[in-house]
């Protein structure tokens, strides 16, 4: 029953993309939506390379494309690349690379993005220090690494269902690694969390230490 809880408390996360009225009629204007406002924020950013690494069917890769300069989305399973190309292609999506690769090995070159994203797949690494390795291996200096994952929980049934090699991250222990990793300004911080919900989504982010030109992002 716990574990059917916890599903339906998913599928009820996944389905409310709109902000919480909390019950106040006044706060139900159209088109007030996260998706919105995320896809606004893009609107301030340089255009960037990005790696989508874990990049899965593609719907974050693609949400990516909308600001960034390119965009490589990287899985393991060819299967749901062609998945990812099918969709790419149906939105017409022209500036998106697809590669298979592993998170402990990736196909991109040294210093080869600005920004390289592990979106709920770090703790499918079987060595999170190896894959935070080589995520900062292809980041240009004064390139960003930022890590969207679980906070640490007890859902044993997320390892047969989703393949997860740990059940989400400490804070400290997230913190510990992408320090380790070697990043500077590292930041761990709540990403959502709801009442009733035994997931919490932990968002962490770090510099590369030096400053590249071409990658217009400027770091203290």
């Amino acid at each position: 029953m716990r574990d059917d809880e916890s599903r339906l408390h998913e599928v009820r996360r996944h389905r409310k993309e709109n902000f919480e009225t909390h019950g106040d009629a006044r706060q139900l204007v159209p088109g007030r939506s996260w998706a919105a406002w995320a896809r606004a924020l893009g609107h301030l950013l340089p255009p960037l390379d990005v790696a989508d690494i874990g990049c899965g069917d593609g719907y974050l890769t693609l949400e990516l494309a909308r600001w960034a300069r390119t965009v490589y989305g990287i899985d393991r399973s060819d299967q749901v690349l062609e998945r990812a190309r099918s969709l790419a292609s149906r939105r017409q999506a022209a500036n998106v690379e697809w590669r298979m690769g592993d998170l402990a090995r990736l196909p991109l070159q040294d210093g080869s993005v600005d920004v390289a994203l592990l979106s709920q797949s770090l703790h499918h690494a079987t060595d999170p220090e190896e894959a935070l390795s080589e995520a900062v291996r292809i980041l240009r200096p004064g390139g960003r690494l930022l890590v969207l994952d679980l906070r640490e929980h007890d859902q044993q049934w997320v390892r047969a269902r989703f393949g997860d090699q740990r059940l989400g991250f400490a804070d400290v222990a997230l913190e510990r690694l992408l320090r380790g990793s070697g990043l500077r300004n590292v930041r761990v911080q709540v990403g959502a969390k709801h009442a009733g919900d035994p997931f919490t989504v932990l968002i962490a982010s770090g510099t590369k230490p030096g400053q590249d030109s071409h990658s217009g992002l400027e770091h203290r």
